[in-house]
């Protein structure tokens, strides 16, 4: 029998998050921003400007970055370098999550949605409007619950295996951050709290607003429970027992950060039980959200269940992961995105969906405590009784301003594109997200696509500059009548190999965007001002007006999705593709009167069409 490789032997292998060259950077930068550039000498102005930064106080700059990257990769036996991570990870994680004080919600977490139970009974239907928890929801969230424990095992125990890819091993580090993590809110920059492996044996359940302490493991012996105990442990008859109804908390999650960090701290600041309330809270595994509301049998719909609940009740924005189940027995699960990026978590919400039903792991138990399921109490003043009733219109609004759609295009898939496009398939559907924009607003814009950087330690994301000098061409050029198929699938194919190469290097760490946000950290107040930072391009070529991401494909998987980052003119969309389908969760804003998710859907649904009908045409014509 082989040796399994332990799931973090492979850490003490991987490479240091490189610095690239100041002058690739500049090199790869300025030819980024060519196409917001109308006429050719307004870009060669800022290319002047580029190349006197490069000398000047860019080199300056980098060399103070370098200082700062070198601290990092020092000998590892000196214990007051931070060897354990990555140059960028701290600046990453402020900066980019823990300071941004935007609500969570719709701005920042993710949802993904989970495919139907292999074996639901006759009466899991969808029924519309009923109220109530049902057993197949309960029954189902046990067995989901104790297979996410069953990953979270082997993650602690490390008998998964680790991850990699034809060029070496992936960072499993993010697997740490998974479970009993929580961010909490504090003024001007959150934190994120948990240990690993995680000491805890609980997971929080919410139903109504209301919040239970459930147990994954026994609380005594800390061995696994049953997955018919889990279910045994029966939240609906503590909810059917209850009578007081603690003050829905959780709304605030979905808040303003700043304002909700202002009301955590007048609730511990108000004792009672408030301060044991947030440790069961922020202690626990994950949490689970019990819907007793049907909801249409529509994927539209249980994506915005999963997103936001009901104008995001029944909610706690603030956990790594939330699962949510729906009265018929749907899952889905809405994901904090600062510990992990959501291919992480992925992985483990994709196989706890493989292995329904669930099966008792070994040595598995029934409770020794009795009823050690309780209800967390809160203590209230009036001062949080008011700031909750103007939370609830807040996050409203914020919900109703979120335009959800979600696309199953079943017509073709990655099979078709490689034999018919000869193209990668990732760089296919970043063409058609470019020509379906242009087609619904008429112009080309900035595209961020996530490129990771997991072969490093401790490695997260770079950005791939999507629109380029090549792809802005094909897409005026496809909608030309006058232009052959022949033209239009050259200019494609040299597009496809244009993002190609961007996201490869952005993926070896050779982007533009970290490096540059280490620049521009690195300025001192004595530091004169710079024409390269200042010039209205360098916010217009970082302005994602189209914020995308792939996922790896799973059949259990219906869809996954999140927030448009410009509000005015701007969608969200996460995409996978599989061999004969395609999928994709799109987000823009009701209050943006240009944009319409359904509209993008049905749009990108016609661009695939036509451009699986140039690629065959062309191919058509190459023959003759």
């Amino acid at each position: 029998m082989s040796q399994i490789t332990r799931t973090f032997a492979n850490q003490k292998l991987l490479p240091r998050l490189p610095l690239p060259a100041l002058k690739d950077t500049i090199s790869k930068y300025l030819r980024s921003t060519r196409p917001y550039f109308k006429i050719q000498s307004a870009y060669t102005d800022y290319a002047r400007i580029a190349s006197d930064f490069e000398s000047g106080l860019g080199k300056d700059l980098h060399k103070r970055l370098e200082a700062h990257v070198q601290a990092y990769n020092a000998d590892p036996t000196a214990p007051e370098v931070p060897h354990n991570t990555s140059w960028l990870e701290a600046w990453w994680i402020k900066l980019a999550y823990l300071s941004w004080r935007e609500p969570l919600l719709v701005n920042s977490n993710w949802y993904m949605l989970v495919g139907e139970h292999p074996h639901p009974p006759p009466t899991a239907v969808h029924v519309q409007g009923q109220v109530g928890l049902t057993p197949f929801q309960i029954q189902r969230a046990a067995g989901y619950i104790s297979n996410l424990v069953d990953f979270k095992d082997r993650v602690e125990n490390e008998i998964m295996k680790p991850e990699s890819t034809r060029a070496g091993p992936l960072c499993m580090d993010q697997y740490r951050n998974i479970f009993g993590i929580s961010r909490i809110p504090v003024a001007e920059c959150d934190v994120l709290v948990g240990s690993f492996p995680s000491p805890y044996k609980h997971f929080m359940v919410m139903v109504r607003d209301q919040i239970y302490v459930a147990w994954a493991y026994d609380p005594q012996s800390g061995k696994r429970l049953t997955v018919s105990e889990i279910q045994r442990q029966d939240i609906a008859s503590h909810v059917d027992k209850t009578h007081h109804m603690e003050p829905p908390i959780g709304i605030f999650t979905g808040h303003h950060r700043d304002v909700w960090s202002k009301w955590h701290a007048h609730l511990v600041s108000l004792g009672g039980e408030n301060k044991d309330t947030f440790k069961w809270i922020d202690t626990a595994l994950f949490s689970v959200s019990l819907d007793d509301v049907a909801i249409s049998p529509s994927l539209d719909d249980h994506a915005r269940a999963t997103f936001h609940g009901v104008s995001g009740t029944n909610r706690w924005f603030d956990k790594c992961m939330s699962v949510v189940v729906t009265r018929d027995a749907r899952i889905g699960v809405n994901g904090e995105h600062s510990p992990c990026d959501a291919l992480v978590p992925a992985l483990a919400i994709d196989q706890a969906a493989k292995s329904e039903p669930a099966v008792d792991p070994s040595g598995a138990v029934i409770m020794s405590t009795p009823n050690a399921v309780h209800k967390l109490k809160w203590t209230v003043d009036e001062n949080i009784r008011n700031a909750l009733v103007e939370a609830k219109e807040f996050v409203y609004k914020l919900t109703s301003n979120s335009d959800v759609a979600v696309l199953h295009f079943t017509e073709y898939g990655a099979g078709l594109i490689k034999k018919t496009g000869k193209v990668s398939p990732d760089a296919y559907i970043q063409m058609c997200i470019q020509l379906t924009y242009y087609r619904l607003h008429g112009q080309c814009v900035g595209v961020y696509e996530t490129a990771s950087t997991r072969k490093y330690l401790h490695g997260r994301t770079e950005t791939c500059r999507s629109h380029s000098i090549e792809s802005h061409d094909f897409v005026e050029l496809f909608h030309k009548k006058d232009i052959s198929a022949m033209s239009k699938y050259d200019a494609f194919q040299t597009a496809c190999q244009a993002h190609v190469k961007t996201i490869t290097e952005a993926g070896d760490a050779h982007g533009v965007d970290r490096h540059l946000l280490g620049l521009k950290l690195m300025v001192k107040p004595t530091d004169p001002p710079s024409a390269f930072f200042t010039h209205p391009v360098y916010a217009q070529s970082s302005q994602w007006t189209l914020s995308t991401s792939g996922l790896f494909f799973s059949d259990r998987m219906l869809a996954t999705g999140f927030g448009a980052v410009v509000s005015c003119n701007g969608y969200g969309m996460n995409y996978t593709i599989g061999d004969s389908i395609i999928k994709m969760g799109i987000e823009s804003k009701v209050a943006c009167k240009e944009t319409s998710s359904a509209a993008f859907r049905d749009t990108f649904s016609n661009v695939l069409r036509d451009v699986a009908a140039m690629c065959q045409e062309a191919a058509l014509k190459a023959k003759l």
